[in-house]
């Protein structure tokens, strides 16, 4: 393994364990001041129930963006549980499980966060997965609703 890919695998992995517990400042102090994030894409009438989702730039951006997500969504669980890295690239698979605050309906997703990392911070930070199950719990529909 090169000395980059180890640097880039250790940055992700505090990243990702800090997301897992919860730590919003471990993840906050490991983004670019300047860091693109770019948290799907809104598709009016689609999935723009999902206030937090676009792109932005900033740590400030980020952390407000953040906010909002869990303003309205709590996260019950959430796991890597597969990472994979190579020179300043890092892909994360996440499992999670949430629930809309004000509806109280779970959503359950596996998507895939795709860093890059340059001196020690991520600078691009982006998201992919079928926000289907997440729209369908934002707007109260419990047939998606995860079995007890």
């Amino acid at each position: 393994m090169s000395d980059l890919t180890a640097a880039t695998r250790a940055v992700a992995q505090r990243w990702f364990d800090a997301l897992a517990s919860g730590d919003f400042e471990t993840c906050l102090g490991l983004l670019a001041d300047d860091v693109e994030w770019i948290n799907y894409t809104p598709v009016p009438g689609y999935n723009d129930d999902m206030k937090w989702i676009g792109a932005i730039r900033g740590r400030d951006a980020v952390l407000a963006s953040l906010q909002v997500f869990t303003g309205e969504c709590e996260v019950k669980f959430e796991k890597l549980v597969d990472l994979v890295v190579d020179g300043e690239k890092a892909a994360g698979v996440i499992h999670e499980l949430s629930a809309v605050r004000n509806n109280g309906v779970e959503f359950e997703i596996e998507f895939v966060q795709w860093l890059t990392v340059r001196d020690g911070r991520i600078v691009r930070w982006k998201s992919y997965t079928d926000p289907s199950p997440i729209v369908r719990a934002l707007r109260g529909d419990t047939s998606g609703q995860v079995a007890a």
